[in-house]
């Protein structure tokens, strides 16, 4: 996983993997770490990509409300 700095904010960017393909349209994912600290923003970035998997894992299944 990568972090970069945009703007003042850092962001998680990473491949949408394979199985998530249909439901996710993008090739590339840039997630928001809502900080200006890397510190900060490495120790979010599994959470950040948890909670990613999670929704594509809800619309999978049909939840897009849980999505």
């Amino acid at each position: 996983m990568s972090i970069a700095k945009r703007g003042r904010l850092y962001h998680l960017r990473r491949r949408v993997p394979r199985r998530y393909r249909w439901i996710e349209r993008r090739e590339t994912v840039w997630i928001s770490l809502h900080t200006d600290s890397e510190m900060i923003a490495r120790s979010k970035v599994d959470r950040a990509w948890s909670q990613m998997i999670e929704a594509w894992e809800a619309r999978l299944a049909g939840n897009s409300a849980d999505a």
